[in-house]
């Protein structure tokens, strides 16, 4: 009798384990792995999604460009030129060179030469879908540093002060 009712008690309990475990839901996106330089070649345009730049607040530190027109151009076959440009925000920037250098391979990371204490870096994930569709998501920033004195070690040190991003959500047309 105890055995039917640990039998019958394990069969009801695996029930509800069945039953409570709801498939996961698929997502429309994923992160492209192993992108290549030709697969991001073309233009971009809002992806109109409804997750786009969800948790976001538009802000004197960040702003949301839903205008966002971005074209990105092969400059050799491991080289990109990548061009944003927020006409609303009268915003430009462009950057060559490999996507990405580290082991990361469905980020974008590039960044651009200093000048005078400021620097812009691009981060953008690269997502696809089962269309073959190329989504970007991600922000430009503007990092701006000081030089501030080192009393210590008698050498000034280059400090970050603040960022400014400009962030994209955007799909190949």
């Amino acid at each position: 009798m105890k055995r039917v009712r640990i039998l019958t008690a394990l069969i009801v309990l695996c029930a509800v384990a069945l039953v409570s475990c709801k498939p996961e839901e698929k997502k429309e996106w994923s992160k492209f792995y192993g992108y290549t330089s030709n697969d991001l070649v073309g233009e971009y345009a809002f992806s109109n999604a409804s997750n786009a730049f969800a948790n976001l607040i538009e802000s004197d530190e960040g702003h949301l460009c839903e205008d966002a027109e971005i074209t990105v151009t092969a400059a050799s076959a491991q080289t990109i030129t990548f061009r944003m440009e927020s006409p609303r925000l009268h915003f430009v920037k462009i950057f060559t060179g490999r996507p990405t250098l580290n082991q990361n391979t469905s980020l974008i990371n590039m960044y651009s030469s200093w000048s005078n204490l400021r620097r812009f870096g691009l981060t953008s994930e690269v997502l696809k879908n089962d269309k073959g569709d190329i989504r970007l998501q991600g922000f430009i920033s503007d990092d701006h540093y000081e030089r501030v004195f080192n009393t210590e070690t008698g050498v000034y040190d280059t400090l970050y002060e603040y960022s400014i991003k400009y962030y994209f959500d955007v799909i190949k047309n």
